[in-house]
């Protein structure tokens, strides 16, 4: 895991004066795994990170620093999850989007399968790979060249069930 990641998720939850209870009741994840998170000790999810984000109130790509530019030529490789995923922003410098766009690769056999709601909605493009959709507690499988638009007010949760790689992008609404 990111050490960098880490201690960033520390400092946000300190400057919003948060406990890592107040951050577990919020994000329903636990203490004990925010505090291997905050400690570089724990990889995480991308379903775990979009809940860090939501209890924090801010978006994914905060994570990831801002680029200065609204040209993206070539995707970057900025990457949290370690072995669980590789996330690569699309975004510019735009202040407050109305909607952020990104790539994500999610390695194989994802294990944290818990479906959970927010504020929004995604479009889920699959670029290569398998993904497994739940939403509202029914199953669908999405291979290449398949989408889904989710009102992410509706209990889902995507993942990657399969032993290759998946790529997919996301454009998700702002929340916040």
């Amino acid at each position: 895991m990111n050490d960098s990641f880490g201690g960033e998720l520390r400092k946000v939850r300190k400057s919003k004066k948060m406990t890592l209870q107040d951050l577990s009741d919020r994000s329903g994840l636990s203490i004990s795994f925010l505090s291997q998170i905050e400690r570089g000790l724990r990889t995480l999810t991308f379903t775990s990170l979009n809940k860090i984000a939501d209890a924090l109130e801010v978006d994914v790509n905060f994570f990831f620093g801002n680029n200065n530019s609204n040209v993206k030529k070539q995707a970057g490789q900025d990457s949290i999850g370690g072995e669980t995923f590789s996330y690569t922003s699309l975004s510019g410098d735009m202040t407050h989007p109305d909607f952020i766009p990104a790539v994500i690769e999610l390695k194989a056999s994802e294990s944290q399968q818990v479906p959970y709601r927010h504020a929004g909605q995604e479009f889920v493009y699959v670029l290569s790979g398998q993904l497994e959709v739940e939403l509202d507690g029914k199953k669908e499988t999405l291979c290449a060249n398949e989408s889904i638009h989710i009102d992410s007010s509706i209990a889902h949760h995507w993942y990657n069930d399969t032993n290759e790689v998946t790529k997919i992008l996301l454009v998700s609404s702002s929340k916040h």
